[in-house]
């Protein structure tokens, strides 16, 4: 029976802190990354039923003012805040059927809608305090909006339902509402207010829950089992997506093909638990090496590596492969089969091109692959990086036959 990865098992076992709340995720495995990409998932999801909600607020809105005005019930001030009420609506629904939905909608529904909560509140309980108690119903929907339609995150809900109750509270008395009627009404929203919230919370810790198990599922398939860096798949991908990329801005790019030496030889004697041992520290110190945001390092297949450097000229490309080199030897793992030093070494080959539309990535592969075998022709433990000559190759498609990626 298969197992969640771990990676999946320990973002579930911390408690969420907030119902839709994912920034501050569990145990830190939520990172802020995953938090907004999550967000923007759960917004993706819910923006019709948000365009919906918000069109008919502001139509009713629009509806109940114009009823008021023509009957002159309102006073100014009334008319004052009705107009803020308008126009808040006004704004939450041309953003949620704008181009800019998700960039500006949560930032500007966050503020507008405890506002707009806030003084629809304010503006029932003076409805209320004329004799219209039928107005009184609009209160609850102002507790499950928040919770379960709006999009707001958890804490955001919360906060609106709980200025919502406060303002009506305080209007009610201010407009003379009887304290039974204003104390009874209040229970009554506070227990939608808290019913909302727990489906809310139920909710979202099922969404956040799919959510994590995908994306994990998601890199796991993007990584090699073994050193838990890039796979072969994904460096394919990654070198097509930058080979096109630095055609447009005229950029280089390096590749680096990283062989351990004698690796068969090193399984022989010390079995094959120790080389996958000594394989992913080999990886680990090379990835030391690779931190800039465009490079990859991927596991491309045996005891084989490869590196993608976008941006860089041969020299740096050389520079970086040879402290790699340096740093694998100054590890002195023990490989007492091996002619260099009876410590585990690595051979780098290097291609450094300049991509054209004439041009093919799998070539410049070809290229790094040529390098690395005439370091190994030439004793290994070492570094060559290919004669810009042989970069006619990229047009001919003549490489050497005896490397392993013809």
């Amino acid at each position: 029976m298969s197992q969640r990865p771990q990676a999946v098992r320990a973002a579930l076992a911390a408690k969420p802190s907030a119902a839709a709340d994912p920034s501050r995720g569990p145990g830190g495995a939520f990172t802020p990354e995953l938090a907004a990409e999550f967000a923007r998932q759960q917004l993706a999801e819910n923006r019709t039923l948000i365009r919906v909600v918000a069109l008919v607020a502001l139509l009713l809105a629009a509806l109940r003012g114009a009823d008021q005005i023509l009957l002159g019930s309102w006073t100014p001030f009334q008319l004052g805040v009705y107009g803020v009420v308008l126009s808040a609506s006004i704004v939450l629904s041309a953003i949620a059927w704008s181009p800019w939905f998700q960039r500006l909608y949560l930032p500007c529904a966050q503020v507008l809608i405890p506002v707009r909560g806030s003084l629809i509140a304010f503006m029932v309980a003076g409805v209320a305090s004329r004799g219209q108690l039928e107005s009184l119903m609009l209160l609850p929907l102002l507790m499950v909006g928040p919770f379960l339609v709006f999009g707001l995150r958890f804490r955001t809900a919360a906060i609106t339902v709980t200025l919502t109750i406060t303002v009506y509270a305080t209007a009610a008395a201010i407009f003379g509402l009887p304290a039974p009627m204003i104390v009874r009404s209040c229970l009554l929203l506070i227990v939608v207010a808290a019913a909302c919230g727990v489906v809310a919370r139920t909710l979202e810790r099922s969404a956040r829950t799919r959510f994590i198990e995908t994306h994990a599922m998601a890199e796991l398939a993007q990584q090699d089992a073994l050193t838990g860096v890039k796979n072969r798949r994904v460096f394919d991908e990654h070198l097509e997506t930058f080979w096109q990329r630095a055609i447009k801005e005229e950029r280089g790019i390096a590749i680096l093909l990283i062989d351990v030496d004698h690796f068969k030889a090193y399984n022989d004697r010390y079995g094959h638990q120790a080389g996958d041992r000594a394989l992913r520290r080999v990886v680990e110190m090379i990835q030391m090496f690779v931190t800039r945001p465009n490079d990859l390092l991927a596991r491309y297949g045996g005891e084989e590596s490869a590196v993608l450097m976008y941006d860089v000229d041969g020299v740096a490309a050389e520079k970086a492969a040879a402290q790699m080199r340096k740093a694998v030897c100054a590890m002195g793992l023990e490989h007492r089969d091996s002619r260099l030093g009876q410590i585990v070494t690595i051979s780098i080959g290097v291609a450094v091109v300049e991509p054209s539309p004439e041009r093919r990535a799998r070539g410049a592969l070809q290229l790094a692959d040529e390098a690395l075998y005439q370091a190994k022709t030439m004793g290994r433990n070492r570094v060559e990086v290919l004669d810009p000559a042989a970069h006619k190759a990229l047009e001919t498609g003549v490489f050497h036959k005896g490397s392993g990626l013809g």
